[in-house]
């Protein structure tokens, strides 16, 4: 379940790319994922006030807007390494994303990352 609501992500993050009708969807996978990788640390910190109930509520919003910005769930299981190629006539492009970090195949926000970390909220690596 989300621990962080539309409210939160306008009032005190300050978010902005996510509108209002597509971030429950975007929230939950997102909490799912900051929940996964503090082995569940962050949504018990986030009923708490605090220091870690703010970073694990950063984290959480800082991923749905990065979910958002990556196209949504469809994107969630690829690796990061996902290359397309465009040709019209003689000219082609091709686009390449590499080195993004990943928690089980799943694309994480390193800002995210950055606030969990900071609130001590990581023990293994990723």
């Amino acid at each position: 379940m989300a621990f962080i609501d539309y409210g939160y992500y306008v009032g005190k993050y300050v978010g902005m790319p996510v509108p209002a009708d597509n971030f429950a969807c975007y929230a939950e996978r997102a909490c799912d994922i900051i929940d996964g990788i503090t082995s569940g640390r962050a949504s018990k910190s986030a009923e708490k006030d605090g220091k870690n109930s703010t970073a694990a509520k950063k984290a959480a919003c800082a991923q749905t807007e990065f979910l958002y910005s990556l196209g949504g769930s469809e994107y969630l299981g690829k690796t990061g390494k996902d290359v397309s190629r465009e040709e019209i006539g003689n000219a082609a492009v091709s686009y390449r994303r590499d080195g993004g970090i990943t928690y089980l195949g799943v694309p994480v926000s390193g800002l995210a990352l950055m606030y969990l970390s900071e609130a001590g909220m990581i023990l293994g690596g990723i």
